[in-house]
């Protein structure tokens, strides 16, 4: 949203061409206002998009801003002044926004200081009659702060490549709008204006303000939903307590990537888990299940797929694991769970697991059969003392 001299406009054939830009930053505010409202009332049913708020923070700001500015005379430094220092407060949002969507923290004393720096140059040359410097600098602010929001979107496009493509190329061009329109005012020279410019960079803008709001808007949401969904799924398949995959996602897991000859399976138990909870009370034996669910995570390989069963049973499936590879994780598994006691108000508790190995022979055996075999082991085990590992074979101490 750019201002020009009458001597500084490019002619008045700009004028002939039926726009009215006026207008159009009316409607682009209106946009504005209507989107913020759309991502609120999504916020509203998932709150655990915070990115949302920004998001929604950033629109209302704009869309006041630029209503503000398009109903006032350009004479008028008070309005002036609020209208252009909210819009650059309002980008900044729209950037910290971007920066929560791609996963990345904010510290919200940092984006306080971030908005008070910027809006300082553009708000006090208006207010002390410099219009047209104070406005120049809020067009390369925003220009600035829209493509290092693309930059944000850009660097989790893995996530939608496609969606995030348009939502990237959208605030790139809408910063261009905003650089031109900062260029005609710095080639101008002229930093204090009479009236609205009428010219191709006022124009650029005024359509980007349209197409890039309701363009990005329209994108985010589809962006947020699909990312509902995928939590969603994810849930599904996540064991609420541990965070492993739960006995569905496992075996959906391996219908589509099914056993291949050398991986195994194990199969593990934790030992008196009944008289755990008993004795410590379930939250104790929530905190000793979370304890192993750790200990696999961390003694497992990349590719190996870890599930909780349910109750006390946990599966490690392991890929390209000899028999002493799997025996000796499994082992590994078993000591370190059984060197970390967790501490209760009654007392320590000191769990232990056994575990039993089953292995993959042929390409046309299946998970079930496998898992099967691997259960006999596990109960060979506990049979035998408890926190142990067996094989199919033997028993590996």
């Amino acid at each position: 949203m750019c201002y020009e001299t009458e001597s500084g406009m490019e002619g008045k054939g700009a004028g002939k061409m039926g726009f009215d830009p006026d207008t159009l930053f009316f409607a682009a505010g209106i946009c504005a206002t209507a989107l913020a409202l759309t991502m609120l009332s999504m916020w509203l049913q998932n709150r655990m998009d915070s990115f949302l708020i920004g998001w929604m923070l950033g629109m209302v700001l704009l869309g006041g801003g630029v209503i503000l500015y398009a109903t006032m005379s350009p004479g008028l430094p008070v309005p002036v002044t609020i209208a252009f220092t909210v819009e650059i407060v309002g980008f900044v949002a729209i950037y910290v926004a971007a920066r929560l969507f791609a996963g990345k923290q904010q510290r919200w004393i940092a984006t306080t200081v971030l908005s008070i720096t910027l809006a300082l140059p553009v708000g006090v040359p208006i207010a002390l009659g410099f219009n047209g410097l104070g406005i120049a600098f809020y067009n390369v602010l925003a220009a600035l702060l829209l493509a290092m929001t693309a930059l944000q979107y850009w660097g989790v496009r893995s996530e939608a490549p496609a969606c995030i493509t348009g939502v990237t190329l959208l605030y790139m061009l809408s910063a261009l709008s905003f650089l031109a329109c900062g260029f005609m005012l710095f080639r101008s020279g002229s930093w204090v204006l009479e009236q609205r410019p009428d010219n191709w960079a006022e124009h650029f803008n005024a359509i980007m303000s349209i197409a890039g709001i309701t363009g990005i808007g329209a994108l985010s949401l589809g962006l947020n939903q699909s990312r509902v969904a995928r939590r969603h799924r994810l849930e599904a398949q996540t064991d609420a307590l541990t965070g492993l995959l739960n006995r569905r996602a496992l075996f959906d897991n391996l219908a589509s990537d099914s056993l291949c000859p050398g991986d195994a399976v194990v199969v593990f138990d934790l030992d008196g888990f009944k008289s755990i909870n008993d004795q410590f009370g379930h939250h104790a034996g929530d905190r000793v299940l979370c304890g192993f669910a750790q200990a696999l995570r961390q003694n497992s390989a990349q590719g190996d797929l870890i599930a909780r069963m349910g109750g006390e049973e946990f599966v490690l499936v392991m890929r390209k694991a000899p028999p002493a590879v799997a025996a000796s994780t499994a082992e590994r598994i078993r000591a370190a769970f059984a060197a970390q006691p967790v501490e209760t108000a009654k007392g320590a508790v000191r769990g232990t697991a056994s575990a039993g190995i089953g292995f993959c022979a042929s390409p046309d055996e299946g998970f079930e059969s496998v898992l099967h075999r691997a259960d006999t082991a596990l109960y060979r085990a506990k049979n035998t003392g408890r926190d142990r590992v067996a094989t199919e074979l033997q028993a590996v101490a």
